[in-house]
C-alpha cells in the first residue's frame, strides 16, 4: 500500500533548489563574464542549464508526485484487497503501451547528456585539430554517447508516430496464475509482417541495489513463454490492427508484487514485429494476482510434494515441462553436427555481436583513457593509474572472451567432452556419462541486466558435487533448453530442461501476505546476510570512490596553489576589496602606523590608482614585511588589478609583494634556496620557479636564475613545471628572456604552456613595449606559414594586436604591409614613452 507523506515532497524540493539556483547562477555568471567567446558562453550556459533543469525537475517531481501520491492513496483505500484496480489503465481493463514514456525518457536523457558533453567535446575536438594532444581524446569521444542517445530518441519517436497509440485490451481482470493471459493488442500497422508478430510473456523478478551513482538494476525471468502470431492471424480494421494474445500460466507462479520497490515481481508482455524500417517493439505490464477464483481452481501444492511436482523458485519452467521435448528454435547460434564420435555443438566466437561490440567499445574507451593518463600535462597519481588500469585489464579479458572465445561440446560413446579455446588454443575436459548427475540451464540476477536481456549458461553437475560450466552467454532461453535436451537424450540422462536460478545472493522474492496462497516449494536458497553483505560492498566502493575524488581534488589544489592566481585571475577574481573613505583619506604617515598587512593592501591599492608616492613607499617598505604579511582575499583582489597594470613599476611591486608574502627575501641566498627547493620538493617546484623569475627581474643573481628557468622550461618532462618556468620568465625583463618565450611559444608540446608563453609575449610580465615590438616580424612570419595550426595563428594574431595596439584583420598580408609602412614610426613612438608605460586594464 502507498503511504502519503509530505516529507518526500519537501525533501525533493529542498534538494532541487540548490541545483536550480547553482545552475542559473553559473549560466548567468558566464553570460556576463568579460573576455568570453560566443562558443564559450553557449557551452557554459548549456552546462549550467543542465543543473537548472535537474533542479526544476526535482521540484516538479516533489510537487506533482505528492498530488499523484494523494490520489493513489485514495484509490487504494477504496479497493484495499484489489491491487489490480490501483492503476487507472488496469481498472479500465486495458494496459497502455510504454512506447510514449520510453520516447520521453530517451529525449530527456539525450538533451541533458548533450548539453553537458557537447561543449566539452567540441572544445576537445578543436584542441585536437589544432595540435594533437592525447589527453583530449576521451572528452572528444564522449560525445558519441550523446549522439547514440539522440539516435535512440529519434528512433523511439519515429516508432511512436508510426504505430500510434497502442494498448492491450484484457479479456479478464485480473489474470491469475494457472489461468489464461488473453486479450488483444491494438496498434496501427500500414505494412505487411511476413514473419508475423513475436510475443513473449515473462514473470520477471527485478532487484535494485545500491543508491545514487552505485544504483543498479537486475531483472531475471522466473517464468517465460513465447510464441509467434502468423500474419494471417492479425485482424486489420479501418482504424487499427489487432494482435490476438493467449498464454497459459503455471498455477503456482508468483503474482505481481510492487510492495517492495527494491525487489519486485512483474508480469511483462513483450511484442516485436519485424517490418521494413523501424520495427514495432512494445511492452505491457499485466496484472496477475491470486484471487478466490484461482484458489478454488488451483489449490496450493503441498510443501512435502516432490520437487518435480512443484514450481520451485529455483526454476523458471512449469512442472509439465520437466520431461518435455523442447522443439528446436527457428533460429539459433549454435552449429550442431552429428560426428562419428558423437553429437557436436560448436559455439563460434563473437556469436553475441551486440554484446561483443559494446564490450570492445568500453575496452577501447578505457584504453584510450589509460593512454591519455600517460600523456597528460600534469601526471595523475598512481591510484588513478591503478583504478583505470584494472578496469581496462578486465574489459580486455571480457572482450577476448566475447569476441574470440569459442566452445565445442561433444556428446557420445558414453562421454561428454568440451573445449573452450581462443585462436584454437585450449584444453579438453571430459566426463563419463555415468558419473554425471544432471545437465542444467542456469541463470542468475548477476547474468541479467536492466536492458531486459538475460544470459544463460549450461552447467554439468557430476555426482561428486563440483559443477562445471560448459558454455555461457547464451541469449535465447529456448535455445539453451533445446541444447540441454539434446545433450541429455544423447548422454542417456533424465530429460529435465528446467532453468535454475542461482539466486542465493538475494534469496526468494518477497510476496504479499494477503490470504492467497504463496508460491510453494522447498527453498534451496538462503539470504541470512546477503543483503547486509551487498550493502557493505556497495558502501566500500562508494567510500573508495569518494576518497579517490577527494584525493584528486586535494592533489589538484596542491599542484595549482603556487601562483595559480596569476593564471586564473581573469576568470576567477578574488572578492572585491572594499576600502572605506577613512582608508582612502589617510596620509602616508598615518598608513605607516597601521599593521603591515593593512599597509600592504592600501599602498598596493593606491599604486594601482597611479599614486606615485604610495608606489615609492611600497617599493621601499615591502622588503621589511617578510613573515608579517600573508595572502588574504583583500590582498589578492588588489594583486589581480596590479598584475595587469599599465605601469610596469606597479607590476614589479606586486611581484615583489608576492615574494614577501610567501616568506622570501630579495637576496642571493634566496636564489640558492629556491633552486634547491625546486630540485627536492616537487610540490613546491612551480612556486620556486615563479619566484626565481621575480628575483631575476630584480637583478638578484639574474643570469643564474635565468639559466635555471630556461633549463626547466625546455627539459622538464612535466608540462606543469614547464608552465611555471614560463611564468617565471615573464619577470626577467630582458630581450633574451623574450626570445626564450617565443621559442617556447612555437615549440613546446603542451598547448597550455604555449598559451602562457603567448600571453607573456603579448601583454603580461615586465617587458617594455619597444622590446615586444621586435617580435612582430616573427609573428607575421608565423601566421604566414601554411603549416601553422589554426590555434597558433589565432594566438599570434592576438599577440600582434596586443603588442601594436592595432586592430587589423586576421590577414598576414595586411599585417606585413602595415609593418613595412609603420614599423619605424611605432618604434619611435614607443621609445618616446616612459619605459614603464604599457597598455593595461586600467
Amino acid at each position: 500500500m502507498t503511504s502519503q507523506s509530505k516529507v518526500g515532497a519537501v525533501f525533493l524540493t529542498l534538494f532541487g533548489l540548490p541545483f536550480l539556483g547553482a545552475g542559473l547562477l553559473f549560466a548567468w555568471k558566464f553570460l556576463i563574464a568579460p573576455g568570453q567567446t560566443p562558443a564559450q558562453r553557449i557551452g557554459a550556459i548549456s552546462f549550467g542549464s543542465v543543473f537548472a533543469v535537474i533542479g526544476a525537475g526535482l521540484i516538479f517531481a516533489g510537487t506533482y508526485g505528492y498530488s499523484k501520491q494523494k490520489r493513489q492513496v485514495e484509490v487504494q483505500a477504496a479497493n484495499p484487497n484489489s491491487p489490480w484496480l490501483w492503476r487507472k489503465d488496469w481498472a479500465a481493463t486495458r494496459v497502455e503501451s510504454r512506447n510514449k514514456s520510453t520516447a520521453i525518457g530517451w529525449w530527456i536523457a539525450a538533451v541533458l547528456v548533450n548539453m553537458m558533453s557537447l561543449p566539452f567535446s567540441l572544445s576537445a575536438v578543436a584542441h585536437i585539430s589544432q595540435n594533437f594532444d592525447p589527453a583530449y581524446l576521451v572528452p572528444a569521444v564522449f560525445e558519441i554517447i550523446g549522439l547514440l542517445l539522440l539516435f535512440a530518441a529519434i528512433r523511439a519517436t519515429i516508432r511512436l508516430e508510426r504505430f500510434g497509440h497502442a494498448y492491450f485490451e484484457l479479456n479478464s481482470l485480473p489474470f491469475f496464475p494457472g489461468g489464461h493471459v488473453a486479450g488483444v493488442i491494438h496498434f496501427q500497422l500500414q505494412t505487411d509482417t511476413p514473419h508475423g508478430v513475436d510475443l513473449k510473456l515473462s514473470c520477471i523478478r527485478r532487484v535494485i541495489t545500491g543508491s545514487g551513482n552505485n544504483r543498479s538494476t537486475q531483472s531475471v525471468p522466473l517464468w517465460e513463454d513465447s510464441k509467434n502470431v502468423p500474419a494471417p492471424s492479425l485482424s486489420r480494421g479501418p482504424f487499427d490492427t489487432i494482435i490476438p494474445v493467449d498464454f497459459l500460466t503455471p498455477p503456482d507462479a508468483y503474482q505481481t508484487d510492487h510492495e517492495h520497490p527494491s525487489d519486485q515481481v512483474l508480469w511483462l508482455l513483450d511484442v516485436k514485429a519485424d517490418v521494413p524500417g523501424v520495427d514495432y517493439t512494445d511492452q505491457f505490464e499485466l496484472p496477475v494476482f491470486h484471487t478466490s477464483q484461482s484458489q478454488s481452481a488451483f489449490p496450493a501444492v503441498a510443501t512435502n510434494a516432490p520437487v518435480a511436482a512443484r514450481f520451485s523458485p529455483l526454476t523458471t519452467t512449469t512442472p509439465g515441462e520437466i520431461d518435455q521435448n523442447v522443439p528446436e528454435p527457428a533460429q539459433h547460434r549454435v552449429v550442431v553436427v552429428d560426428q562419428p564420435d558423437g553429437l557436436e555443438f560448436y559455439f563460434r566466437p563473437g556469436r553475441n555481436v551486440a554484446r561483443a561490440v559494446l564490450i570492445l567499445v568500453l575496452a577501447a574507451g578505457c584504453s584510450a583513457l589509460f593512454y591519455a593518463l600517460f600523456h597528460m600535462d600534469r601526471r595523475p597519481p598512481i591510484f588513478a593509474f591503478l583504478v583505470v588500469g584494472l578496469l581496462t585489464f578486465f574489459l580486455i579479458i571480457a572482450s577476448v572472451h566475447s569476441a574470440l572465445s569459442s566452445t565445442r561440446i561433444v556428446v557420445g560413446n558414453g562421454m561428454i567432452s568440451w573445449r573452450r579455446s581462443v585462436f584454437g588454443i585450449g584444453s579438453v575436459q571430459q566426463f563419463q556419462s555415468s558419473s554425471i548427475e544432471s545437465i542444467a540451464v542456469a541463470t542468475s540476477l548477476q547474468q541479467a541486466g536492466s536492458s531486459g536481456t538475460t544470459l544463460y549458461s549450461i552447467r554439468l553437475k557430476p555426482k561428486d558435487g563440483t559443477a562445471r560450466t560448459l558454455v555461457d552467454d547464451i541469449e535465447s532461453r529456448q535455445e539453451a533448453r533445446w541444447i540441454v535436451s539434446q545433450i541429455e537424450k544423447r548422454a542417456g540422462l533424465a530429460l529435465n530442461t528446467q532453468v535454475e536460478i542461482s539466486n542465493s545472493f538475494y534469496g526468494p522474492p518477497p510476496q504479499p501476505q494477503n490470504g492467497y496462497p504463496s508460491p510453494t516449494g522447498g527453498f534451496a536458497v538462503t539470504a541470512k546476510t546477503s543483503g547486509n553483505w551487498s550493502q557493505a560492498v556497495g558502501a566500500v566502493f562508494f567510500i573508495a570512490w569518494i576518497a579517490f575524488m577527494a584525493f584528486m581534488m586535494l592533489r589538484t589544489t596542491r599542484i595549482r596553489s603556487p601562483r595559480s592566481r596569476a593564471i586564473s585571475a581573469a576568470t576567477t577574481p578574488a572578492p572585491r576589496f572594499v576600502r572605506t573613505s577613512q582608508m582612502k583619506q589617510a596620509s602616508l604617515q598615518e598608513i605607516s602606523s597601521w599593521s603591515p598587512q593593512r599597509q600592504a593592501e592600501e599602498l598596493l591599492a593606491r599604486s594601482v590608482e597611479h599614486n606615485t608616492a604610495a608606489l615609492e613607499a611600497l617599493t621601499q617598505t615591502s622588503s621589511a614585511w617578510v613573515g608579517t604579511i600573508h595572502r588574504t582575499d583583500n590582498l589578492e583582489h588588489v594583486e589581480n588589478a596590479a598584475r595587469y597594470s599599465s605601469d610596469l613599476r606597479v607590476r614589479r611591486a606586486e611581484a615583489d609583494l608576492e615574494l614577501v608574502a610567501d616568506g622570501w627575501s630579495k637576496s642571493p641566498q634566496t636564489v640558492n634556496l629556491l633552486s634547491s627547493r625546486a630540485q627536492s620538493d616537487p610540490s613546491y617546484r612551480g612556486a620556486a620557479l615563479y619566484f626565481l623569475g621575480v628575483l631575476a627581474g630584480d637583478g638578484i643573481e639574474a643570469e643564474h636564475a635565468h639559466k635555471i628557468l630556461v633549463d626547466y622550461a625546455h627539459k622538464d618532462p612535466d608540462a606543469a613545471v614547464r608552465l611555471w618556468a614560463t611564468e617565471g620568465l615573464r619577470f626577467v625583463g630582458t630581450d633574451q628572456a623574450l626570445d626564450d618565450l617565443f621559442d617556447i611559444f612555437t615549440h613546446d608540446a603542451s598547448s597550455s604552456v604555449r598559451d602562457r608563453a603567448g600571453c607573456n609575449i603579448s601583454d603580461c610580465g615586465i617587458f617594455q613595449r619597444k622590446q615586444r615590438l621586435r617580435l612582430v616580424p616573427r609573428l607575421i612570419d608565423l601566421v604566414s606559414d601554411p603549416h601553422s595550426s589554426p590555434q597558433m595563428r589565432d594566438w599570434s594574431f592576438l599577440a600582434l594586436r596586443g603588442i601594436t595596439a592595432e586592430n587589423l584583420p586576421a590577414d598576414p598580408a595586411a599585417w606585413r604591409q602595415w609593418y613595412a609602412a609603420n614599423a619605424r614610426a611605432k618604434q619611435a613612438q614607443f621609445a618616446a614613452l616612459e619605459w614603464y608605460q604599457v597598455p593595461g586594464d586600467n
